[in-house]
């Protein structure tokens, strides 16, 4: 079968049986190293061919930008999958803390057509969250601890409450926050390692705001959700991030190892203001080489 469209239904299903594939795996996750020195699983690998049979053909215009194998096609495969249907997909995002048997992971789907982000889904398997979008509306449920008992029946359409911009909360930072800057506000900063997490934890109102630089199939979903929530997206010069796949958004190039990175540092929060004051607080150093 090739997936050429999003079909809210049939995504649910695809990410419930990754979900259910990545905890079979956790506790005994294969572990490998990649040659940039990050952690790839069996899990993930597994995942990540078992969407490909849906998701790469090119010869229908339908294209695969998922973690795993984006290094085995040339560069040209992806200047086409820009300009028709593309499914990017993250196996596991969090990968560390599924390999070292933490909570904080999830499975990722975004969808885009003509380089723009329309739709995505996520699936936290286990804390049970899954947040998926239709044409413009998210919805959401949480599913019971027992994965051979999930049930998507009780997702419903949700939106986030009108929160005062100076409450109380937790701010969510990357690793590259966490390892080159600092957040210098008074909230207290967590770094989880996923940007799915973060994502649902942040329209689930338990974050206040995200700061990440990281790779389009770590957001594509959840840009998906912060573009129907009306939240605000920007870089640390104040650009508003939107939707597209471009190069004012992401590293297009191939060289230098940063293919398909943010352009900048990433923020995000439910309103402007807030998103502002994030920017305010934080500053990280440029990378050196060590």
């Amino acid at each position: 079968m090739i997936m050429q469209s999003w079909d809210r239904d049939a995504v649910v299903q695809l990410l419930l049986d990754a979900g259910r594939t990545a905890l079979s795996f956790f506790g005994d996750p294969g572990i490998s190293i990649k040659a940039d020195k990050s952690i790839v699983t069996e899990a993930d690998k597994a995942i990540e061919r078992e969407l490909a049979t849906l998701f790469d053909h090119p010869h229908k215009g339908v294209y695969l930008l998922g973690e795993e194998t984006f290094e085995t096609h040339p560069d040209d495969y992806f200047e086409q999958a820009l300009k028709h249907t593309t499914w990017i997909v993250d196996p596991i995002d969090g990968t560390s803390s599924f390999a070292f048997g933490l909570p904080t992971w999830g499975v990722s789907i975004g969808f885009s057509r003509g380089g723009i982000i329309t739709e995505g889904g996520i699936l936290l398997p286990v804390s049970g969250d899954l947040m998926i979008t239709d044409a413009g509306t998210v919805y959401y449920t949480k599913l019971g601890a027992d994965r051979k008992q999930w049930d998507p029946a009780g997702l419903t359409p949700f939106k986030p409450p009108q929160l005062d911009p100076k409450r109380i909360g937790l701010v969510s930072i990357s690793q590259e926050v966490a390892k080159q800057g600092f957040y210098h506000g008074p909230q207290s900063v967590q770094s989880n390692g996923s940007c799915v997490y973060s994502a649902v934890y942040l329209i689930l109102g338990s974050f206040i705001g995200y700061i990440a630089n990281v790779k389009l199939w770590d957001i594509a979903a959840a840009i998906a959700f912060f573009d129907a929530l009306d939240f605000t997206m920007k870089f640390a010069d104040g650009r508003v991030v939107g939707p597209e796949i471009n190069a004012q958004n992401y590293r297009l190039s191939s060289s230098g190892g940063s293919h398909w990175k943010m352009a900048d540092q990433f923020y995000i929060a439910d309103s402007e203001p807030l998103c502002d004051y994030l920017i305010s607080k934080t500053v990280v150093a440029p990378r050196t080489r060590s």
